[in-house]
């Protein structure tokens, strides 16, 4: 195994371009960036590869954030790496083991329906045209309503419109009358 290491030219000009250091300046590099805060060290990303047979690694002396955008990668992809041992992946086109010419994914269920995603986020979208052309408080409505907040609703408009809270009561039935004749006629 080779290794290599780059540092920059000018350790304080991180555009002085890079130049390859011994191993006796990398070894005093490290024991002095152990000394320094965080703010002051070095940063180096490494690099493995093979050449003709043999790995080469090599660290490359870089800026303090190009090193965190390195380093967030290299934990997402060591975590990822983790988690995907525990699994074993098979292609769904992969013959099914019972030798009754099946794949995979004519076994498999699937539970996402795209048909069906597509008609209700059109549904929605029109239910929410119709709302704005109803009332100007309807769509404002609707959002409470799929946030999970139906029962609060009455207090927030009563609050939001200066109405009374039996006002906003009622157009809460109003709400829900209109919005239940709009799907039955869907």
């Amino acid at each position: 195994m080779k290794n290599t290491f780059l540092v920059f030219n000018d350790p304080t000009n991180p555009n002085s371009g890079l130049r390859t250091a011994n191993i006796k300046e990398w070894d005093q590099i490290l024991k002095r960036n152990k000394t320094l805060p965080r703010d002051q060290r070095r940063f180096f990303i490494t690099d493995a590869f093979e050449d003709c047979g043999e790995i080469d690694c090599m660290y490359i002396e870089t800026t303090q954030e190009e090193y965190n955008k390195w380093h967030s990668k290299k934990v997402y992809s060591e975590r990822k790496r983790k988690i995907e041992e525990q699994y074993r992946k098979v292609s769904l086109q992969y013959p099914y083991p019972s030798n009754e010419g099946f794949y995979y994914e004519d076994v498999v269920p699937c539970d996402y329906d795209l048909e069906e995603s597509v008609l209700e986020a059109a549904k929605l979208e029109a239910l929410k045209k119709e709302l704005s052309e109803w009332k100007p408080w309807g769509i404002e409505m609707l959002e409470l309503y799929l946030s999970g907040k139906k029962e609060e609703a009455t207090f927030i408009f009563s609050e939001e419109y200066g109405v009374s809270i039996r006002q906003a009561q009622r157009w809460k039935l109003s709400f829900e009358s209109y919005v239940k004749e709009f799907f039955e006629n869907f």
